[in-house]
């Protein structure tokens, strides 16, 4: 089965499963927003939790969809701050299984150590991935349910494994999506990942050295979820960075991701070593561009 077709079955057993959206207004914050903490079910009927923080505008406003980092977590509205003072509402959830008050209740087939990206790699459908990409298609659901949303500036953000992640999301949504911004993204040429044991896919690294004779069909199934294989159907614009000297998710790799990209793109290429992808630099880069789009300047 072609990736694109296995993802549109998935995107057909999401649409049969009920969003059971529920939202209530949290504490006033004095910090002009209004906080919102929100859940929805997913797969495996698990419950996913995050934050809708809007700007205190009349009518409607533009959003942010963002996808946190490996085992980051949810801890204060600040953290967002900076889409909130340009005029964007913010959606964001704490992902399964890391750390915040979204769980992985669910067992799995297989699961080597506490790697979450060493869970279940051994078949497609047991696999960690699955679970946090149908996660974050769902939560662009939760977006077009939202009355004061305007739908046509829905903007994406990611970074590091919420690079990798909010990719693949603007690939597979059915929704369309004004722009998208990944910042050092994972998920790409993931066997290569696997074979250098970089970032989270050292533990699949590990099994591989115990059990060789398992790769072909490790490497199969990894496929399935790997960006590269997945991005050409983005049609909006794209913004990405990545460090020349990114250890952890490695230029390289996703250059290969980039390379299927259609639709109008840009890679910021950073010096910096580390896992930094530009850092304040690039956020303001990213602000500009949220900014011109919103004021109709062609870019």
């Amino acid at each position: 089965m072609k990736v694109s077709d296995y993802w549109l079955d998935e995107l057909e057993k999401s649409k049969a499963l009920d969003l059971d959206l529920t939202i209530e207004q949290l504490f006033d914050t004095n910090l002009n927003i209004k906080w919102h903490q929100f859940s929805y079910t997913s797969l495996y009927n698990e419950r996913i939790y995050g934050w809708l923080l809007e700007p205190k505008v009349q009518g409607s406003y533009p959003l942010v969809i963002d996808y946190l980092g490996y085992m980051n977590h949810l801890e204060l509205p600040l953290q967002f701050n900076h889409w909130l003072e340009i005029g964007c509402g913010v959606l964001v959830t704490d992902s399964r299984g890391q750390g915040g008050r979204t769980l992985d209740q669910t067992a799995y087939q297989i699961k080597y150590e506490e790697g979450l990206m060493s869970s279940g790699f051994l078949e497609k459908e047991d696999f960690y991935l699955r679970r946090l990409y149908w996660d974050a298609l769902r939560l662009v659901d939760v977006a077009w349910q939202l009355p004061k949303v305007d739908k046509s500036k829905v903007f994406i953000h990611g970074t590091s494994q919420g690079g990798g992640v909010g990719l693949f999301t603007n690939s597979v949504t059915p929704h369309e999506i004004r722009y998208g911004f990944y910042d050092v993204p994972s998920h790409s040429n993931i066997a290569n990942r696997v074979k250098n044991g970089t970032g989270s896919y050292q533990g699949i690294y590990q099994h591989l050295l115990k059990y060789p004779a398992q790769r072909d069909k490790i490497y199969k199934n990894l496929a399935y979820f790997d960006i590269k294989n997945i991005v050409h159907q983005i049609k909006n614009p794209v913004l990405v960075s990545v460090g020349n000297l990114d250890p952890v998710c490695p230029k390289e790799d996703f250059e290969k991701a980039y390379q299927e990209i259609k639709s109008f793109k840009e890679l910021i290429c950073y010096p910096e070593p580390g896992h930094g992808g530009g850092g304040q630099s690039h956020e303001t880069k990213i602000l500009e561009t949220i900014l011109k789009e919103l004021s109709g300047e062609i870019i």
